[in-house]
C-alpha cells in the first residue's frame, strides 16, 4: 500500500468508529434521564457512574475535532484555491452540508410536535411546561440555537448552565460551524500562505486557554477553526501525514490512555484540573486515532469498509433522534433493578441504534439512492 493510499484509508477507517463514539457519548450520561416526568438518577449506581467517567475520559470530545481536521485536510487536498475552485467547493458543500442540515433539523422539530397532542399526555406529563413559539424569528433560531427557538423550556434548578448553542438536531452544530469555516476558506488560505504554521499555533493557544471561560459559541468556533485550519495547513503545505504523525506514535500510545486515566482520577480527587487534562487529551487524541488506524491497516488487522465509511455521516446526523427514546423504551420494558442491569440497557441502546441505522442506511442506499444522496449529502 502506498503512503497516499495508507493516509486516505486511515482517514476512511476512522469515520465510522468516530460516529459510533459520538453516539455512545450522547447515550451515556452521568446526569441520568427523565421518563414520564420522573428523573432516573445514578447516585446509587457506582458501576454505571464509573463507566460514564471512563467514557468521558477516553471518548468524550474526541470525534468532532478529528472530523474538523479531516474536513480541513480534504478541502485543500491537491488544489490551489482559485475563485472558480472556491465556487465549486461551495456548490458541493451546499449539497453535502446545508441541505442535510435543513432537512434533519426540520425532522427533529417534527418528531417533537406530536408530544403536545392530548393522546400522549400520559407519556409526557410535563410537556405543558414548554411554550411554543412559531414566529418566524423563533423558527429561524431553531436552526441556530434551539434553546431560543420554537420550544421554549422553563429553567430548572437541575439545569447544567452552559452557553454553548446547538440547533434542534444537536450533533449538527458540527455541520453549522463547518459551514461557517468553509465560507471563510479564502481568507484562511490567504493567511496560511503568509503566516505558515504560526496562525495554527495562535488558534491552538486560544482554543486551549479560552476553554477556561464558558464563552459559548466562541469556544465551539475555536474548535472548528483550529482543527480545520490544522488539517488545511498540512494540505496547503503538502505535509505528509504519515511522516508527521508517525513521529508521535509511541508518545501518543502512552499519553492518550494516561491522560484519560488522569482525567477520570481528577474528576474524583482534583476537579479543578480536569478541564486542562481533558483539553490535552483531545489534542493528543488526534495523533492517537490516526496512528492506531494506520497501524491496524499496515498490520492487516482491519480493512476499510466502504459501506461503514459511507454510513458514518448518516449515523452522525440521525442518532440523537433515536437513541434517547430507545433508551427510555428499553428501560420501561426491562425495568432494570441493579447497577449492571442499567449498564446493560445503555450498552444495548448503543448497539441497537447502530444496527438499526445501518439497516436503514443499507435499505435507502439499495432502493432509494437518489433520496439518500439528498438527505445525507452522500452516495
Amino acid at each position: 500500500m502506498s503512503r497516499n493510499d495508507l493516509r486516505s484509508q486511515s482517514l476512511d477507517l476512522l469515520r465510522f468508529p468516530l460516529a459510533v463514539v459520538v453516539l455512545a457519548i450522547h447515550t451515556f450520561s452521568t446526569e441520568g434521564f427523565k421518563i414520564h416526568g420522573t428523573t432516573i438518577s445514578f447516585e446509587n449506581m457506582p458501576v454505571l457512574l464509573e463507566v460514564n467517567h471512563f467514557i468521558d475520559g477516553f471518548l468524550r470530545g474526541q470525534s468532532v475535532p478529528i472530523y474538523f481536521f479531516i474536513s480541513g485536510f480534504v478541502f485543500f487536498l491537491g488544489i490551489e484555491l482559485t475563485k472558480e475552485k472556491y465556487i465549486q467547493k461551495l456548490k458541493n458543500r451546499l449539497k453535502t452540508l446545508l441541505i442535510p442540515y435543513i432537512i434533519w433539523n426540520i425532522v427533529a422539530v417534527l418528531l417533537v410536535l406530536p408530544r403536545f397532542l392530548p393522546c400522549f399526555s400520559s407519556l409526557f406529563p410535563n410537556i405543558h411546561k414548554i411554550q411554543l413559539d412559531f414566529s418566524f424569528p423563533a423558527i429561524l433560531e431553531t436552526f441556530w440555537n434551539a434553546k431560543e427557538g420554537i420550544f421554549i423550556q422553563p429553567p430548572t434548578v437541575d439545569d447544567v448552565v452552559s452557553n454553548n448553542i446547538y440547533p434542534q438536531d444537536v450533533p449538527l452544530w458540527f455541520v453549522r460551524d463547518l459551514m461557517i469555516v468553509v465560507l471563510c476558506t479564502p481568507l484562511l488560505y490567504w493567511l496560511l500562505q503568509r503566516t505558515r504554521h504560526y496562525l495554527v499555533l495562535v488558534l491552538g493557544v486560544l482554543w486551549f486557554t479560552l476553554a477556561y471561560w464558558d464563552l459559548g459559541h466562541i469556544n465551539q468556533l475555536l474548535t472548528a477553526f483550529f482543527f480545520f485550519l490544522w488539517g488545511a495547513y498540512m494540505s496547503v503545505n503538502k505535509k505528509d501525514m504519515m511522516t508527521e504523525f508517525s513521529r508521535f506514535f509511541k508518545s501518543s500510545m502512552i499519553l492518550y490512555p494516561l491522560l484519560a486515566m488522569l482525567f477520570v482520577a481528577s474528576v474524583h480527587y482534583l476537579p479543578i484540573v480536569s478541564d486542562t487534562i481533558k483539553r490535552l487529551n483531545v489534542f493528543v487524541g488526534l495523533f492517537f486515532a490516526y496512528n492506531v488506524a494506520a497501524w491496524l491497516l499496515r498490520r492487516g488487522v482491519f480493512k476499510v469498509s466502504s459501506f461503514l465509511a459511507a454510513s458514518s455521516f448518516f449515523i452522525y446526523i440521525t442518532h440523537t433522534l433515536l437513541c434517547g427514546e430507545l433508551l427510555k423504551l428499553l428501560f420501561f420494558v426491562c425495568r432494570p433493578a441493579t447497577d449492571l442491569g442499567m449498564l446493560s440497557i445503555y450498552i444495548l441502546t448503543v448497539l441497537v441504534t447502530v444496527a438499526f441505522l445501518l439497516l436503514v442506511f443499507y435499505l435507502l442506499r439499495r432502493y432509494t439512492p437518489s433520496f439518500l444522496k439528498v438527505i445525507a449529502g452522500r452516495k
